[in-house]
Parts: structure tokens; C-alpha cells; sequence
């Protein structure tokens, strides 16, 4: 009577794939799947622990903003004083209380932060106490501190920051604008992690648009396909400031002007920049007590600005954050984070009593991109 052989191969060996093939599975799968398939294997751990892996990862992630709907790998950072908070998206939508993290002390401890932008994963702050500027992934807890990053201004100059990437040099870059108060006068510095280093564009060569003021001291440049852009005021034409975008094209290293909607031509008043769902987004004032949410679906073309919502009986700061498919949005006030639902013209406020005061909130992904690998 002959035997049965016994069975050699184990019920959990990996498919026979090919290694390209497997790449693209695992770019696929969220930054908590990612650590634990660290253990399969020697050639995933190496594979997901790849600079160029974690990039793909990322920009794949950062694509996918206008399109993902469902449990989002996104979170929303923010600072309250000295406390440094962060929430996922998702748990702020769906969950009756959200999930809320505190992150003091993971940096510097107590200190004022300002959060200056996000990108593909790493949260930028400039801290106040040193000057300086630190890149932080707040998922895998990863922080560098960028050296020489002090920059000298006085009293008399009004300082705007912008952080991005630079696609075509692999370059993650800081954009200090630095306008003297009393001129129509600005200069730009440049940070790069590639080159480690400061660089100072003199007014001769940072063809800056005549004319232009820029809006909100305190608020960042928004990042949107390689570029940084700045709410302004553009007082060259004529007797009466006219809103308008300042767009720095990271790339190219040239700034330039992009007009609003039409309906900014005249009156409009606190202009609000942000990132909605990978789209430029823009908070207008123009029709009394409306908040007129508008979103450039094709960058650069003004005839692609779209109005997507209008919110009745608002005069104050608002930005929009995040949109779901019901039309319910986050929106981030000068007090806190609330949920507007366009459907029912309902607040949720606050969102979560701990997210109160807060200021500053970016929307971030969720990534295994480590400052040190800069």
C-alpha cells in the first residue's frame, strides 16, 4: 500500500508574484498594514522601508484626496496654545466622540507651534522660542529639526511661510516671504532639505507682482500641485485693492499672479485660502453675510473655479478642511473645528470639546515618510 506524501508546502507561503507585481499590492494598503507586513519577510521589510517606497506610498496617497470616501487614511493636526492635538478625519465624521491625540512634549514640550504646512505625511512648525523649523511625521513619530533656520527679521517685517515638495528635484522646500510693513516690497527665502541650506532671492530676481500685499499674516501658503499659493491684495490697478492669489510653482522657482472667481472682481472681503480634497479653495465674503465656498478644479484656469457650497449668516474666518459625499463639511473657525452639513444647513460645534480654541489645522496623510531620510 502506498503512502500518501506528506504535504511540504505551507499553508502560509507567500505567492509566487512577481516583485513589481507585489510592489504595486502593497503601495495599495494603509500605513497600518505596511507595519505589520514589515514581519512577513525579510524583502517586504526591505522593500517597505525604502525611501523611494515610502515616496510612491505617499504621492499615491495624496492623489487619491479627491476620490477617497470611504475609512480615509487622513487626520487633522492642529494646535491649541501650547497643546499640540491631532484626530482622524474619519473618527471626527463617524464617531460620536472623537478620538482625540495629544502630542505635547513629543516635539519640545510646551511651546507655541505654529503648524506651517503639510505634506506627504511630515507636518512642518515653525517654533516660536527658537525660530526655528522642525519636520515632524506625526504617524510613525519621527522629527528632525532643520539646521541654520533662523531667519533675522525685525518689527518692521511681516513674515508668511509656505512647505512643499519639489517633484522634479525630489526636494522637500520652506518659502519664507518677508514684506516690509510701510512698502509693496518682498523678498523671498528659500528653504531646501536636499541642499540643507538657506537661500535668499533679492528683490531684483524674485519676480514677485508689483502692487501685491500679502493677506493673513498668521496663515500659511496652501500646497496644491507642487505649488505654494498666498491669499493677497493687489492695489496696482487701481484706487481699490482687488483679492487675488500669490502662486509660487516650486519647480520653476517663479512666482506669479492667479485670479479669484469673478465674483471677487470687487467687495470681496476676508479672502480664505485652503486645500479641499487636493483642489485650491476659496472662502469669499461677497453677498452680505454668506460664506462662499469656491474650489479651482483645474489649477491655474480661472474659468475652472466652481462655487461648491454657500454657508448663510457667517462674517468671520472660516476654512474648509474636508468635504464627505454627503456634502457635510469640516470647517476650521478662529474658536475650533465644527461640521457644517449643507443638506440639513446645520453646525456641529464643536466637533469635540477638546479640539476647541484650536487654530492652525492642516489635513495630513498618513504616511511612513521619515524626515531623516531628507
Amino acid at each position: 500500500m502506498l503512502m500518501e506524501e506528506p504535504i511540504t508546502q505551507s499553508f502560509f507561503s507567500l505567492p509566487n508574484l512577481p516583485p513589481e507585481m507585489m510592489e504595486e499590492i502593497l503601495l495599495r494598503l494603509p500605513v497600518k498594514s505596511l507595519k505589520r507586513f514589515k514581519c512577513v519577510c525579510l524583502s517586504w521589510r526591505s522593500l517597505i522601508s525604502e525611501s523611494l517606497f515610502t515616496l510612491k506610498h505617499a504621492l499615491m496617497l495624496e492623489a487619491s484626496k479627491a476620490t477617497t470616501y470611504k475609512k480615509s487614511p487622513y487626520g487633522v493636526i492642529t494646535t491649541s496654545r501650547y497643546h499640540l492635538k491631532s484626530c482622524c478625519v474619519h473618527s471626527l465624521y463617524n464617531e460620536p466622540m472623537a478620538n482625540v491625540f495629544e502630542h505635547d512634549g513629543e516635539l519640545l514640550g510646551r511651546d507655541y507651534y505654529q503648524v506651517v504646512g503639510t505634506c506627504n505625511g511630515l507636518v512642518c512648525f515653525h517654533v516660536d522660542y527658537n525660530k526655528s523649523f522642525y519636520l515632524w511625521n506625526p504617524t510613525i513619530k519621527v522629527q528632525q529639526r532643520l539646521p541654520g533656520s533662523d531667519l533675522e527679521t525685525g518689527d518692521e517685517v511681516v513674515v508668511n511661510y509656505g512647505f512643499g515638495y519639489d517633484e522634479s528635484e525630489d526636494d522637500y522646500k520652506i518659502v519664507a516671504l518677508l514684506q516690509q510693513r510701510h512698502e509693496l516690497k518682498t523678498e523671498a527665502m528659500i528653504y531646501s532639505t536636499r541642499q540643507k541650506l538657506w537661500r535668499r532671492r533679492s528683490s531684483s530676481n524674485t519676480c514677485f507682482p508689483s502692487g501685491v500685499v500679502l493677506a493673513n499674516k498668521s496663515r500659511s501658503g496652501i500646497y496644491i500641485n507642487g505649488t505654494l499659493n498666498w491669499a493677497a491684495t493687489n492695489s496696482s490697478s487701481s484706487s481699490s485693492s482687488v483679492s487675488t492669489i500669490i502662486s509660487y510653482d516650486m519647480s520653476r522657482d517663479v512666482f506669479k499672479e492667479l485670479l479669484g472667481p469673478g465674483c471677487c472682481k470687487r467687495g470681496c472681503f476676508t479672502l480664505t485660502l485652503g486645500d479641499l480634497r487636493g483642489c485650491l479653495s476659496m472662502v469669499c465674503y461677497c453677498k452680505g453675510a454668506n460664506a462662499d465656498v469656491w474650489v479651482m478644479k483645474e489649477f491655474g484656469e480661472r474659468d475652472s473655479w466652481s462655487k461648491l457650497l454657500s454657508i448663510p449668516g457667517l462674517t468671520e474666518f472660516v476654512r474648509p478642511l474636508w468635504i464627505s459625499r454627503g456634502l457635510v463639511v469640516l470647517l476650521e473657525f478662529r474658536s475650533g473645528l465644527a461640521l457644517y452639513n449643507c443638506s440639513t444647513g446645520k453646525f456641529q460645534y464643536p466637533v469635540s470639546d477638546s479640539l476647541s480654541g484650536c487654530r492652525d489645522a492642516k489635513v495630513y496623510v498618513k504616511t511612513l515618510v521619515s524626515p531623516n531620510d531628507l
